[in-house]
C-alpha cells in the first residue's frame, strides 16, 4: 500500500523511479561483474593455496616413506624390546626424528605384540603432563613387553644428551599386532599411510606411516602430527576472517588456519561439504555473515576421503569493488538533486486541474452531490474524468436513496414482525420511534441546561438515532411467545392447570369408588355419604385455591404459600408410564432418574428433576466481556409446579423474567455483528440502552448517568411512556395521560429517567402530540404539568 502524495510529488517520484531504475540497472551490472571478478580472484587464491598445501603433504609423504624404506634395514630391530642392546636402535630413531620435526613418534612393532618406540616431546604441547615426564625430558622411550608379573608398558625419560632422567612402568593390554597400521603394513610390500585420525595417546591429530621390516617379523611405523599443517594453513589464509581447514568425510577437522580450532566444520563449510560440489566457488549466507566457500579433495595426498576447505568473507573480498559502486551512486544522487527544480516547475501545469478534481471528489465524499460541478481544463483526460465524477455523483445519490429506502423498509418490516408476533407487545416497536424522534427534535431546539449543546451532527446522525429506535426490541425475535404471553403461573406452551385439574378429577373418582366400597362393606350409608361430601367439598376448595394461585397477582403471602404446600402433599395413584409418548428432548430430562414402578403413588404437585431444563453452551467469559451484568439463572427454565405456583408477584419465574430481559442482550449482540458504515455505528448503543437507569440499577449493563448519552436517555423515556399508555395489550388497560405521567414523575425522582428530558417532554407538549395520534379519547385527560414539575 503506497502512502498518499500530491500529483506534483507523484510526477517527481516517477521521474526519480525512472532514473533510479536506470541507475540500479547499471549498478547491478557493475556489481555482477565485480562479484564475478571477486569469485574468480577467490578461486585463483584457493587453487594456489591448494597447490602449496598439496606440495607440502606430498613432501611429507615422500620423506616419511623414504625414511621407513631406509630404516627397515637397521640391524637389531628384531631384538627383544626389553633388551639392553636396543640403545643403538633408540639413537637411530632419535636421529631420524631430528630430520623431520613433524614426527611425533617412531616405533617398531614385533610379531609377538611388543613395541619399542621413541616419542618426540617437542612435537606437541601437553606431552610432559600426559606421560608424567620430568621437566627436562626431551625424548620418551616406550617399551611394551611381557614380564613374569604380566604385560607392562615402561616409559624411560631421556634428556637432550640421551641421559636417563627417570622411568616408570604401568600395566598394559596393548598389542601391536592388533593395530590397523600393523595389519596394513604386513599385507603390503610397500610403505602405507593411514587416513588422519586422533592419536590414542593424546588429542593431537596426525597420520601413521608404516612398513614391514625386511625380515617380515615386525613393522616399523612413524606417527606424524599435523601441527605444521596448522601453521602452513594460517600462513596461506592471509586474514583472520578467512579460514582454511583440512577435514575428513565425517566433517571432523584435522588442521585449521584458526588459532582457536573447532573440532567440526562451521555452518558455511558444512553446507559446501554436503553440497557434493568440488573445485567450485559457492556463496552462502547465515544471519549477517556471508562467505565464499570452496572444497577440494586431497585423495592422492592424504587419505581416501580427505578434503581441503577454504572460506573468505564476502564483504572483505568485495570491499574494493563496492567503493567504486558507492562512488557511482553518489554521482547519480547529485544528478537527481540537480533536476528537482525543473521537474517541480513543469508539474504545475497538471496539478491545478487535478486539485480542482479533488475538491469535487471531496464533495462526493461528504455526500454534497448537488454541489458537484465540471472543472475548467484543456487536458482531455481530465475533462473526461470530470464528466465521470459528475455522472458518478448523480448515480451514487440515486443509489443511496434507493438503499436508504430499502433499509428503512426492512427495519420497519422487522419491527412490525416483532409487534405482530405477540398481542402482548402490540404496536410497541412502531410507536416508540415516534416518541423518540419527537423528543429528540425538541432537545435539539432547547437552549437550556445540558441540552443547549446537544445537536445531531447531520441528517445521517438523526437517521442513525431513528434506526436505533426502530430496532430497540429486535432481540425479541429470540424470545419464545409463551414466555412473553405467559398469563398464568403454570403456563408454558399451554396452561398446565388442566393437567392439575385432571389429577383432582382422579382423586374425586377415587373418593367415589372408596365410598361405594365402604357401603358394600356394610358401613351405614348416611355416614359414608357425609364423609364423601366433606372430602369432595374440600377437594373443590383446594382446586379453587390452586386455580386462584395460578392467576398470579401483586403479592402472594406466606400463609398462602404454606397452604399451597399442604395441598401439594395430597397423594394420587398413577397407573400409566410417564415415559411413553415423549419426544427425544423430553426423554433427555429424565436421564439419571429411575422410573417408578406402577402403580405409582405421587404427590399432587411437585418439583421434579425433569422440570429443570439445563442452560447449555453458555459462555460466562464472553457474557462478562460484553459488559452484561444481569444475573444469569442456573437453569434455562424451571417448570416445577410448586416452584411456579409459589411465585410471589406476577406469573414469571426468575428464569422466565431473565428470558424476557434477555431480549435487550440479544438486541445488542445481533446489532453489534452487523458491518455498519461510520455514520451508523451507534445504532447498537441507541437500541440497547432503553432499560438502563441513571443510577446503575438498569439492565443489561447497569450503566451510570455518565455512560448514557442524551439520545440513549431519550430512548428510556420513549420506551416507558409507550409501555404505560399502550391500549392494545390484552393483559392490561392503557393508563390515562395523568396516570402514566405520574408514574414517570416518580421514576424521575428515583433517578430512573433523566429529569431535564422529562421536563422537556412535558413543557414541549410531546406527550400530547403523541396522545392525540395514538391514544384513545378516554385516555386523554387533564394533566397538571405545574404540579408534576413542582413536586
Amino acid at each position: 500500500m503506497f502512502a498518499p502524495m500530491t500529483i506534483r510529488v507523484n510526477i517527481f517520484t516517477n521521474f526519480l523511479i525512472l532514473i533510479g531504475l536506470i541507475t540500479l540497472s547499471l549498478l547491478g551490472l557493475q556489481y555482477y561483474f565485480s562479484h564475478e571478478l571477486a569469485s574468480s580472484a577467490a578461486y585463483q587464491n584457493f587453487m594456489q593455496d591448494s597447490q602449496k598445501i598439496t606440495s607440502h603433504l606430498r613432501s611429507l609423504d615422500e620423506n616419511a616413506k623414504n625414511m621407513l624404506n631406509f630404516s627397515q634395514y637397521y640391524q637389531d630391530l628384531e631384538l627383544a624390546v626389553e633388551d639392553s642392546k636396543t640403545e643403538k636402535t633408540i639413537r637411530r630413531f632419535v636421529s631420524n626424528i631430528d630430520q623431520m620435526p613433524n614426527i611425533y613418534a617412531l616405533y617398531a612393532g614385533h610379531s609377538n605384540g611388543d613395541l619399542l618406540g621413541v616419542v618426540n616431546m617437542k612435537s606437541a604441547s601437553g606431552l610432559h603432563a600426559h606421560y608424567h615426564a620430568p621437566e627436562y625430558t626431551r625424548w620418551t622411550v616406550m617399551r611394551i613387553f611381557d614380564t613374569p608379573k604380566g604385560r607392562v608398558e615402561r616409559f624411560e625419560y631421556l634428556n637432550d644428551q640421551l641421559m636417563l632422567l627417570g622411568q616408570r612402568e604401568t600395566p598394559s593390554d596393548f598389542n601391536a599386532t592388533n593395530r590397523p597400521w600393523f595389519v596394513g603394513a604386513l599385507r603390503s610390500d610397500k610403505a602405507i599411510r593411514t587416513d588422519p585420525y586422533t592419536f590414542a595417546s593424546h588429542d593431537e591429530k596426525g597420520i601413521t606411516f608404516a612398513k614391514s621390516i625386511n625380515t617380515g617379523e615386525g613393522v616399523l611405523a612413524i606417527d606424524v602430527t599435523l601441527e605444521r599443517l596448522n601453521t602452513l594453513l594460517h600462513e596461506q589464509s592471509g586474514d583472520s576472517s578467512n579460514e582454511i581447514v583440512m577435514f575428513g568425510s565425517d566433517e571432523m577437522i584435522f588442521a585449521s588456519s584458526q588459532s582457536v580450532r573447532a573440532d567440526r566444520l562451521d555452518m558455511f563449510m558444512t553446507k559446501a561439504s554436503r553440497s557434493g560440489m568440488v573445485d567450485k566457488i559457492m556463496r552462502f549466507k547465515e544471519g549477517d555473515k556471508e562467505k565464499f566457500v570452496m572444497v577440494t579433495p586431497l585423495s592422492n595426498e592424504l587419505g581416501k576421503e580427505t578434503y581441503l576447505g577454504m572460506s573468505i568473507d564476502v564483504d572483505r573480498m568485495l570491499a574494493p569493488y563496492l567503493e567504486k559502486i558507492f562512488l557511482s551512486l553518489w554521482i547519480t544522487l547529485g544528478f537527481l538533486i540537480a533536476t528537482i527544480p525543473f521537474v517541480y516547475l513543469t508539474s504545475s501545469r497538471i496539478t491545478k486541474p487535478i486539485k480542482a478534481l479533488m475538491e469535487e471528489n471531496e464533495k462526493i465524499k461528504e455526500r454534497r452531490f448537488d454541489e458537484v460541478r465540471r472543472i475548467n481544463t484543456n487536458i482531455i483526460e481530465l475533462i473526461d474524468l470530470s464528466d465521470s465524477l459528475v455522472s458518478m455523483s448523480q448515480s451514487i445519490q440515486e443509489y443511496q436513496k434507493a438503499q436508504a429506502e430499502l433499509m428503512d423498509s426492512f427495519i420497519k418490516l422487522l419491527a412490525d414482525t416483532i409487534d405482530a408476533k405477540s398481542p402482548y407487545t402490540g404496536g410497541h416497536c412502531r410507536r416508540v420511534p415516534q416518541i423518540a424522534v419527537m423528543l429528540a427534535q425538541e432537545a435539539e431546539k432547547s437552549q437550556t441546561g445540558s441540552l443547549k449543546s446537544f445537536k445531531f451532527e447531520s441528517e445521517e446522525s438523526r437517521r442513525e438515532f431513528e434506526m436505533g429506535a426502530w430496532l430497540h426490541d429486535c432481540g425479541k425475535v429470540t424470545t419464545p411467545e409463551y414466555v412473553v404471553d405467559k398469563a398464568t403461573k403454570l403456563e408454558t406452551i399451554y396452561n398446565r392447570i388442566h393437567e392439575v385439574r385432571t389429577r383432582f378429577e382422579v382423586i374425586w373418582r377415587d373418593i367415589e369408588i372408596e365410598a361405594c366400597e365402604r357401603r358394600l362393606g356394610g358401613e351405614e350409608m348416611g355416614a359414608v355419604t357425609l364423609w364423601k361430601n366433606e372430602e369432595q367439598g374440600r377437594l373443590r376448595e383446594e382446586f379453587a385455591f390452586i386455580a386462584e394461585c395460578n392467576i398470579g397477582g401483586e403479592y402472594m403471602s406466606s400463609q398462602k404459600q404454606e397452604h399451597l404446600k399442604q395441598i401439594a402433599g395430597r397423594r394420587w395413584v398413577r397407573h400409566l408410564s410417564d415415559r411413553l409418548g415423549l419426544s427425544d428432548a423430553e426423554l433427555l430430562r429424565y436421564e439419571g432418574s429411575e422410573e417408578m414402578p406402577l402403580p405409582a403413588s405421587e404427590v399432587l404437585l411437585d418439583n421434579r428433576p425433569e422440570h429443570k431444563i439445563k442452560r447449555v453452551d453458555f459462555d460466562q467469559e464472553a457474557y462478562a466481556g460484553h459488559g452484561f451484568k444481569l444475573k444469569v439463572p442456573e437453569y434455562l427454565y424451571d417448570l416445577g409446579e410448586m416452584y411456579n405456583l409459589s411465585i410471589e408477584k406476577g406469573t414469571l419465574s426468575d428464569e422466565e423474567r431473565f428470558k424476557i430481559q434477555e431480549h435487550v442482550i440479544m438486541t445488542i449482540k445481533m446489532l453489534e455483528l452487523l458491518p455498519y458504515p461510520d455514520n451508523m455505528k451507534r445504532i447498537p448503543e441507541y437500541a440497547g440502552t432503553h432499560h438502563e437507569t441513571l443510577i446503575g440499577t438498569g439492565y443489561p449493563r447497569g450503566l451510570s448517568a455518565a455512560e448514557l448519552s442524551i439520545p440513549a436517555r431519550i430512548m428510556v423515556i420513549a420506551d416507558i411512556f409507550e409501555a404505560l399508555s399502550a391500549s392494545d395489550r390484552p393483559y392490561k388497560k392503557g393508563k390515562t395521560l395523568s396516570e402514566a405521567l405520574k408514574i414517570m414523575n416518580q421514576m424521575r425522582k428515583d433517578q430512573h429517567i433523566d429529569a431535564e428530558l422529562f421536563e422537556l417532554f412535558l413543557r414541549s407538549g410531546v406527550y400530547m402530540k403523541y396522545a392525540l395520534e395514538y391514544l384513545r379519547p378516554e385516555q386523554i385527560d387533564e394533566v397538571d404539568i405545574k404540579a408534576l414539575l413542582g413536586s
